[in-house]
Formats: structure tokens, sequence, C-alpha cells
């Protein structure tokens, strides 16, 4: 069993437009498709997510990405009041990549659960620690408590504030520079496509 937790960062490129209640489908509009967009999603997320060492991955966020976990949100709990559902989606839309950011969640994985607490003290202040490789240049985020949507204890959420000639440069890769873990990864081919494609 692999147990999958701890911090989720978002860090965050170029700005995309915000959800609103037409993007968002609730009820039996959303279990019509639920199967397959599920599956969809899950392959824009393989593509995005990005290891970092063993236990370390960074998961690259989109307008699709969070759309897709308000609606699962939105179904776990029940929600189809329409003023429920606008509050949900506002909420949401503090996620959705800003102008010249660009977001991504970092996950602490560990396969026993007895190991998650050693990794999350060894690991203390990793949010701190992740950057991104630009044109050559690292680009180090910059946390902000906040509780995302849909979790019920704060998170470490990263904006990656890109100047004008970083948004056009190549993404090269990703890193964490924390005493207790050292190590970067460059992104495939198609991994950069998919990020380069929200800019």
């Amino acid at each position: 069993m692999r147990i999958v937790i701890l911090m989720e960062v978002f860090v965050t490129l170029e700005g995309l437009a915000g959800l609103d209640r037409q993007d968002v489908r609730v009820g039996e509009a959303y279990e019509l498709v639920r199967a397959e967009e599920r599956h969809r999603v899950a392959g824009l997320k393989r593509i995005r997510r990005i290891a970092l060492g063993e236990i370390v991955s960074l998961v690259f966020e989109n307008r699709e990405t969070i759309r897709a976990t308000l609606e699962e949100a939105l179904r776990t709990e029940r929600i189809d009041d329409p003023d429920r559902v606008a509050g949900e989606i506002a909420a949401f839309n503090a996620v959705v990549p800003g102008e010249g950011q660009l977001a991504a969640m970092l996950f602490i994985e560990v396969a026993d659960p007895a190991d998650l607490n050693a990794a999350a003290t060894r690991l203390e202040g990793i949010e701190r620690a992740v950057f991104i490789d630009i044109g050559g240049s690292r680009v180090r985020g910059v946390p902000e408590a906040v509780s995302p949507p849909g979790e019920s204890a704060p998170a470490h959420f990263l904006r990656f504030s890109l100047q004008p000639d970083q948004r056009s440069a190549m993404l090269q890769g990703a890193g964490v520079d924390h005493p207790n873990l050292a190590v970067s990864a460059q992104f495939d081919e198609e991994q950069r496509r998919a990020i380069a494609a929200d800019l």
C-alpha cells in the first residue's frame, strides 16, 4: 500500500482565465461524464508529475486539473445549491494560476504510514526549498499559508513569479535544495510542452 500525503504546494505560469459557473458540471451533468473525465485528468496529471527523489514529487496544475478537483469536491460534498456552488468556484479560483506565475502541488509519498512522521520531520521546510529552472536560472517559490479548497489542514502555496523574459525562456526542470534533500529533475519534452501550453 502506498500512502500519499503531506504538503500540497501550489506553484503557479501565465495567467489562466478563472472558472465560472458554466465551466463547472454539477450533479447529474457531472455524473454523466465523470468516468471519462477522471481518466482524462489522470493522464494530464501523469504528464505533469515530476519525481524529485524517491519520496517527493511535484505535480504542475492548470485550469483543467483545478476544475476537475472542484467538480469532485462538489460531488463528494453533494453541493448543488447555486449559492454554495458559486462560493466553491470563488474559492477554487484563488488557486488558478495568475498572470506571470506557475502552479504545482508538492507531495511526500511513503510506502509505510509509520514512516510518514519521520519523513515530514526530516523534510520540514521543504516548501521553501523548491525551485524551477527556466533558461538556466532558478526561480524559487515563495510560500504563502493558505488552506486549499477541499483540504482541512493548512497547505503550502508557492508562487513562482516570472519576469517577462523568463516567461518566454525554455522550461528546463525543477528541484529541491533542502539540507536533507538536494535533487533536480529535467522536464522531458512531453512535460515541457504540456506545462508551456499553459503560458
